[in-house]
Parts: structure tokens; C-alpha cells; sequence
């Protein structure tokens, strides 16, 4: 089973009007952006990895709203194409 949610914002904007989205199924969880999955956590650690190798600055405030992370950060994370 899957549920889905609108991402909120964590700044003063008051929503990114259904472009960044939160799966959470069972084992993990994972943001997308623009219909991009971007992040997601690893189904058996929890750990964040990135599942998109792009960056723009409307999906870095969807990256920032969802877990905090800034551009240097996100590309410090594992790539994993494979969770989504």
C-alpha cells in the first residue's frame, strides 16, 4: 500500500501546488519532484539516498522542505536508481 502527500512547505511559501509529492509505502519513502523521483530512503537501512543526479532550484526547495539538506549535501549522497 501506498500513501501519497502533498509536500509543505517549511518556508514562508504557502505550497508548491502538487509539484513535490511524498510515496510512502512500506518499507520506505521517497520525494518527488516535477513527477521526478529525486530522494528516497534505503528499504533496508533508512538511510536517504539520491535517486536523480540533477539539481534545480525549485527541487532544492523541495529537497530542503522534505529533509533539510542544501545542494552540496544532496550530492553527497549515494546515487541509487534502483529503489524507485
Amino acid at each position: 500500500m501506498v500513501h501519497i502527500y502533498d509536500l509543505i512547505p517549511t518556508t514562508s511559501q504557502k505550497s508548491f501546488y502538487g509539484k513535490a509529492r511524498v510515496y510512502q509505502y512500506d518499507k520506505h519513502t521517497v520525494l518527488y519532484s516535477y513527477d521526478t523521483p529525486v530522494l528516497a530512503t534505503d528499504p533496508e537501512t533508512g538511510e536517504l539516498c539520491r535517486t536523480w543526479s540533477g539539481w534545480s532550484a525549485t527541487t532544492g526547495k523541495h529537497i530542503r522542505s522534505f529533509c533539510g539538506l542544501n545542494k552540496a549535501e544532496y550530492f553527497k549522497l549515494p546515487y541509487r536508481n534502483d529503489i524507485v
